[in-house]
């Protein structure tokens, strides 16, 4: 008979994010694709940005062989993602295996036949789940695989399971210490031939040293750095890239002038002037006019002249100039709504509203004929001009009625990216058997800048407490320089299923780094500068990556698929 596969997806193809708009609904397909929106649907939790979940695909009704199975999503403005996809293949389920394990072998890289391989004894077992000493001493450097097979009492052999693995030279373990170390830039001088830094005789080294680059001409250049132990043999090299660049001239002039303009640059003095007064930084808010420009995306440069008679570099914004919609001075006269599909203007479910200029009420909306999933809810009004406005919608899902909690909230706490544990998180007041009300989370000017999880869970009555809420928030850096070289900061790729790699500038570096789960779990912690994170032996999902560096903190959210 087939194998019937069921996949359990977590961040399986659904690692795409449609900017801005939450994902509404995500349909599959296998091998061919039936055109957007005639795939299977897949019930989601309803309104978020990314999916993380597990879902169960049936493959009956496949054929043996290999297939691929396609995932794509729609978000709540109507817009489709590109599909991803995963091979997988179906084959027949092999007889089950009643008889106990009598003998097991195993060999290297060539097979020499059921029986021919290094025996290892074993007890009569239904399985095996053992620790075994395999010598490695005859074979040569290199790579190599190891195979492993067992027998039954039937005389029957199993497949063979396989380990790919390297042997490699056993290096000289070092015992003497370090009494040289010398460096030089780009290429190598020889062996003794660099410039020589001062050390003490030490086993190992781990100190700042100061290299000066004045030499160097502007560009970009390899620092390499090498030590030489008391048996007068040298280590190999370590090596780091820098950049040599100008540096700016200080200014210590006022400002006097600025000017802005759009799009094109008319050329120093020739912009717009803003009068301002002499001082030596400028913050201050500015109104300018843009009713001269047409609809689109346009751009404002702004630059300072100071007393020297020197311009700034610009700095620029890019905004959206567009029609100024038509006022409504029509009271609202009737209200309808509908879920799903659209059956027309008028032909909704209506609601009885009072004439008035604009509608602020709470209405039930009764679901109960709506099957089990993700539905959407629309709605629309329409004034005494006989004219309908835009919809308006809402993503919800209806699911089974689960067991009524009727133990009232007797404490809350929340914590921020990282969990203390219950109970140790940071106190909440409140009372009743809901929480609905607005809550002041202070957050400290020591956070990273970036992504932000805040977590929130309550206890009852009963001493139970619930899984935790969870609001993803955003702390923004405080304008200079600091702010600038953590955004120069680059986390690739995203989403990975194996590495992520940190590239900084050169001027900027990593004291360590740490990596939580949703659950608020610290599962990695590094020390000191590195350029990337294996994250292969993660679980599927997003996590917070927080950098700390010495020009601040930053946090970013990352997917591991």
């Amino acid at each position: 008979m087939k194998a019937l596969y069921t996949f359990l997806l977590g961040c399986f193809c659904v690692g795409v994010t449609l900017a801005q708009s939450d994902i509404a609904s995500v349909e599959y397909f296998f091998d061919s694709d039936p055109g957007i929106g005639n795939g299977i649907s897949v019930d989601i939790d309803p309104d978020v940005e990314l999916l993380d979940q597990n879902f169960s695909i049936s493959t009956t009704g496949l054929p043996q062989g290999t297939h691929r199975l396609f995932m794509r999503v729609v978000n709540t403005n109507g817009s489709t993602s590109m599909y991803n996809y995963k091979t997988f293949r179906i084959y027949d389920v092999p007889e089950i295996n009643t008889a106990d394990i009598v003998e097991a072998e195993y060999f290297f890289n060539t097979d020499p036949g059921f029986g021919n391989g290094n025996l290892r004894t074993v007890s009569n077992a239904t399985n095996m789940n053992r620790n075994f000493n395999v010598l490695t001493g005859g074979l040569p450097v290199g790579t190599h695989r190891l195979f492993f097979r067992v027998k039954n009492s039937d005389n029957e052999w199993s497949m063979y399971t396989y380990k790919t693995f390297r042997k490699t030279d056993v290096p000289d373990t070092n015992l003497a210490d370090i009494v040289e170390a010398e460096y030089y830039f780009n290429t190598d001088p020889g062996l003794g031939n660099g410039t020589n830094i001062d050390v003490a005789d030490v086993s190992s080294l781990d100190e700042n040293f100061s290299i000066p680059t004045s030499s160097l001409p502007i560009g970009t250049h390899r620092m390499f750095l090498r030590v030489k132990n008391s048996d007068n043999r040298w280590s190999l090299y370590a090596n780091k890239t820098f950049r040599v660049t100008e540096s700016p001239d200080t200014n210590l002039a006022d400002i006097v002038e600025a000017e802005y303009y759009f799009n094109i640059d008319p050329g120093l003095g020739n912009g717009t002037i803003i009068d301002v007064t002499d001082v030596a930084t400028l913050d201050e808010n500015f109104n300018i006019p843009v009713s001269s420009l047409p609809i689109g995306t346009h751009r404002l440069f702004l630059r300072v002249k100071n007393n020297n008679d020197t311009w700034s570099l610009y700095d620029h914004k890019t905004f959206r100039v567009s029609d100024i919609p038509d006022t409504n001075l029509a009271d609202i006269v009737e209200a309808e709504y509908y879920f799903n599909t659209d059956p027309g203007l008028g032909n909704g479910t209506n609601i009885d509203v009072a004439d008035v200029a604009s509608l602020d009420e709470n209405f039930i909306i009764p679901t109960s004929s709506l099957p089990i999933g993700t539905h959407r809810m629309f709605m629309r009004v329409k004034n005494y001009d006989n004219k309908w406005s835009m919809y308006n919608h809402k993503t919800f899902r209806v699911s089974d009625i689960t067991e009524t909690n009727n133990a009232s909230i007797m404490a809350a706490e929340y914590f921020i990216d990282v969990d203390p544990g219950i109970g140790n998180a940071s106190a909440l007041t409140v009372s009743g058997d809901i929480i609905d009300e607005n809550l002041i989370i202070p957050t400290f000017g020591s956070m990273a800048q970036g992504d932000h999880f805040l977590h929130i869970r309550v206890q009852n009555a009963d001493g139970t407490w619930s899984l935790y809420d969870r609001q993803l928030f955003e702390i923004d850096g405080t304008l200079g320089i600091q702010t600038e070289n953590l955004l120069e900061i680059n986390i690739y790729p995203i989403p990975t299923s194996d590495y992520v790699n940190i590239k900084t500038p050169n001027h900027v570096q990593i004291k360590s780094m740490r990596l939580i789960d949703m659950n608020g779990k610290v599962v990695m912690q590094l020390q000191n500068q590195f350029e990337k994170v294996n994250i292969s032996n993660l679980q599927q999902g997003v996590y917070l990556l927080q950098i700390t560096t010495n020009n601040g903190s930053l946090s970013k959210r990352i997917i591991k698929n």
